[in-house]
């Protein structure tokens, strides 16, 4: 494997690397320090208003006015497109919120065709992508307009615990069976819940939407699964006008006929039932206890006990998928018919064990760029031939393929908590392990971040919300 020696102003060094690894896996790219005498393969410096990039055995200098970072990305990005081949369809959009970009030229009176030609000159962005954000901030617009952001919050509870864990997997999930810290931490979540329902009713705050994730929720046993979901029912449910109560279900070999009897009894609105892939082997690799047949009888199991808005999530760029084995995935899903499908591009995390076993040890073979762009394209024309339309978007680092997460749902079964999520336009206040509260006053954004660790949150529980309450009563 041939390293790449980089080098720049320090300043530019974050920018540079970050575009390089677009291209470049990090342990293929060595960066040198601007003073090291030794002479880089690529090369990016500015001296006053002017640019010098040198790129293998080129040479070139371009004016650098006001420190204008898309110059210089526009001009490594073309050198490395060229030099490797790879066609990234965002360019040099790097931020998570592509449709945000989009929303704000909408709001400025740029028309479809001006905001096309705007982001493609900008961020050398595909046109199909850009159209994409485009339709995505339209529908953000219409729905983000019936949220309430007076005396309102939005509400997420966290369940840390699964059957196992998943290869990709960087979250705060803990492997339920035998779990020593379970018992305590059921308890005090059910605490923490209470806690925020008082100061809920104590500041006449009321709540909209209602997410239940994880971790898995239901990887817990079903009388657990009760006790949890009858506090929810009675702290929030019962006393707020929730219009939307979410639960991530999730894991098809942790779902049953109790839980989700649990979650109709009290009042919940959508679930997720999310099987990443329906390709059996994958489902191994990925450390996953089920198979497809198991995915397709919980589904029909979930219908016939009346659930008519089911989620179905997709991971592209899984470890040995190839594009015919999505193509297969979606047929199943084509068949099953869900309300709303959440397609999510596989990132690799430096917590995940995909991240130890396929960047250091190299086991897993991942789709080259080409094979993600069809996979992609293929999911955007099945979801549309389901009836269903993109409503919500985000990008994550580290992206295989350097694509998106999109939700794309029938009309009317958008999941308002995710939108309010992402756009960040009302407090959400999170509990449980490893939840992040954020608080929106005036356009600015406070954050409060709950220990991640089970042993922290149990044993420091009492610690962590004295600091969460006074955080949240201060103006």
């Amino acid at each position: 494997m041939m390293m790449i020696h980089v080098k720049s102003n320090n300043s530019l060094r974050y920018h540079v690397y970050h575009m390089i690894t677009l291209f470049y896996p990090a342990s293929q790219i060595q960066y040198l320090d601007e003073d090291d005498k030794e002479n880089g393969d690529i090369e990016v410096f500015v001296s006053g208003e002017v640019l010098r990039i040198k790129f293998f055995e080129e040479e070139e200098s371009l004016a650098y006015p006001d420190e204008t970072l898309n110059i210089m990305r526009r001009a490594l990005f073309k050198r490395l497109r060229s030099r490797t081949g790879k066609h990234l369809p965002w360019g040099i959009l790097i931020g998570i919120r592509p449709s945000k970009i989009v929303r704000e030229l909408i709001e400025k009176g740029y028309s479809k065709e001006c905001i096309v030609k705007e982001m493609t000159a900008e961020y050398l962005a595909d046109e199909d992508k850009i159209l994409l954000a485009y339709e995505v901030a339209l529908k953000e617009s219409e729905i983000l307009l019936s949220v309430n952001i007076e005396d309102s919050c939005d509400l997420y509870i966290g369940m840390p615990f699964c059957p196992s864990r998943c290869v990709y997997c960087s979250f705060a999930s803990n492997v339920y069976l035998g779990n020593q810290y379970k018992d305590r931490y059921l308890a005090l979540l059910k605490r923490e819940m209470q806690q925020i329902s008082e100061y809920l009713t104590e500041h006449k705050i009321t709540v909209q939407h209602l997410y239940f994730g994880g971790g898995t929720p239901t990887a817990v046993s079903d009388e657990e699964f009760e006790e949890v979901m009858e506090s929810i029912d009675a702290l929030f449910l019962s006393v707020h006008p929730i219009r939307e109560f979410t639960v991530e279900a999730g894991r098809v070999d942790s779902i049953t006929a109790k839980k989700l009897q649990s979650m109709k009894n009290h009042h919940t609105t959508r679930i997720s039932i999310n099987p990443q892939s329906m390709k059996d082997e994958t489902l191994r690799i990925i450390g996953r206890n089920h198979n497809r047949e198991k995915v397709l009888s919980v589904f029909k199991m979930a219908r016939e006990m009346g659930f008519d808005n089911i989620n179905m999530d997709l991971i592209l760029g899984l470890p040995g998928e190839s594009f015919m084995d999505v193509k297969n995935t979606l047929a199943d899903l084509e068949m099953l018919r869900p309300e709303s499908i959440t397609v999510h591009g596989l990132a690799i995390k430096r917590a995940s064990i995909l991240y130890e076993d396929f960047i250091l040890e190299k086991k897993y073979q991942l789709p080259q760029q080409e094979e993600m762009n069809r996979m992609y394209a293929e999911t955007d024309q099945c979801a549309r031939k389901m009836g269903l339309k993109p409503y919500y978007m985000y990008r994550q680092k580290n992206m295989v393929g350097n694509h998106e997460n999109v939700g794309y749902a029938r009309e009317g079964f958008e999941n308002y908590y995710n939108m309010v999520m992402i756009e960040e336009v009302k407090t959400i206040i999170a509990m449980g392990a490893d939840g992040v509260t954020k608080k929106v006053k005036d356009g600015k954004i406070q954050r409060f971040a709950n220990f991640k660790g089970l042993n922290d949150y149990t044993e420091r529980f009492e610690e962590m919300m004295e600091k969460k309450l006074q955080f949240l009563q201060k103006e």
